[in-house]
């Protein structure tokens, strides 16, 4: 996912916390050879060099996650867009779970969605091996709080300022939802951009989501970033999310 991982796990001991901690490391490399397009080899690698040429057929996963990410395309005002210039160009094939890009200029990019998506996937993982506390991280801007901090009633998140060392924000409380947080910092900025106009987002903020739903919640933190405020508010009419607050910085 192309960033640091962490993960608490109580009450399970070493033994058995190193058995879910195998299942889910596994589980992640096998996404990020489906999800990373800096990786030539993995499959939205291959779809991205070859889909103009001729149609690819990818996973069955993967065909599900690009008709989530239209249906999120929809709900967003065509704000969270894949192919940051016209999701109209990848052409689906519900037939033999083919993809087809209709201009050369098209690639995809699922990083406003893979980590809220691996967080689903792991809290399904969770689930699975029945982790009633436990918190998972993808540093620190994309988190998921599950059950109960060992000295608290939930998982507290404290939101720092990048552009102030030490400066404290706010604090949100996580108990069986995630939190997602977007925006520029002084080493990392640019890199959130606004679809069809091309206009990267240089503010000074950063916009965490609540939700129950982690892939919504990673979805509407880049969305967000770049939405006017009247926009924010028709999309957000489309989504149920616990909160979402903007912080300037």
């Amino acid at each position: 996912m192309g960033t640091r991982f962490d993960i608490i796990l109580l009450e399970k001991g070493e033994e058995l916390a190193l058995v879910i901690w195998n299942d889910i490391r596994h589980e992640l490399i096998r996404l990020d050879k489906m999800l990373n397009k800096f990786d030539t080899a993995s499959e939205i690698g291959v779809l991205n060099k070859q889909a103009f040429l001729y149609p690819v057929v990818v996973c069955p996963e993967l065909f599900q996650i690009l008709v989530d990410c239209r249906i999120y395309h929809e709900k967003t005002k065509g704000l969270f867009d894949i192919s940051l210039k016209d999701l109209s160009k990848v052409v689906l094939s519900e037939s033999d779970y083919s993809v087809s890009f209709l201009s050369p200029e098209i690639s995809l990019d699922l990083g406003a969605y893979a980590k809220g998506y691996a967080l689903k996937v792991i809290w399904d993982k969770l689930i699975k091996h029945n982790v009633s506390h436990a918190f998972v991280s993808f540093g620190d801007s994309s988190i998921l709080g599950i059950g109960n901090h060992p000295y608290g009633d939930f998982w507290k998140v404290s939101i720092t300022n990048p552009f102030a060392q030490n400066e404290v924000l706010g604090e949100i409380d996580l108990k069986n939802t995630s939190l997602s947080t977007s925006g520029n910092s002084p080493n990392y900025t640019n890199h959130i951009v606004r679809p069809g106009s091309g206009q990267k987002n240089n503010e000074r903020k950063l916009v965490c989501v609540v939700s129950g739903n982690p892939v919504d919640a990673e979805v509407l933190s880049t969305t967000l970033m770049v939405a006017t405020g009247q926009e924010q508010e028709q999309i957000l009419q489309n989504f149920e999310i616990e909160s979402f607050k903007i912080y300037n910085t």
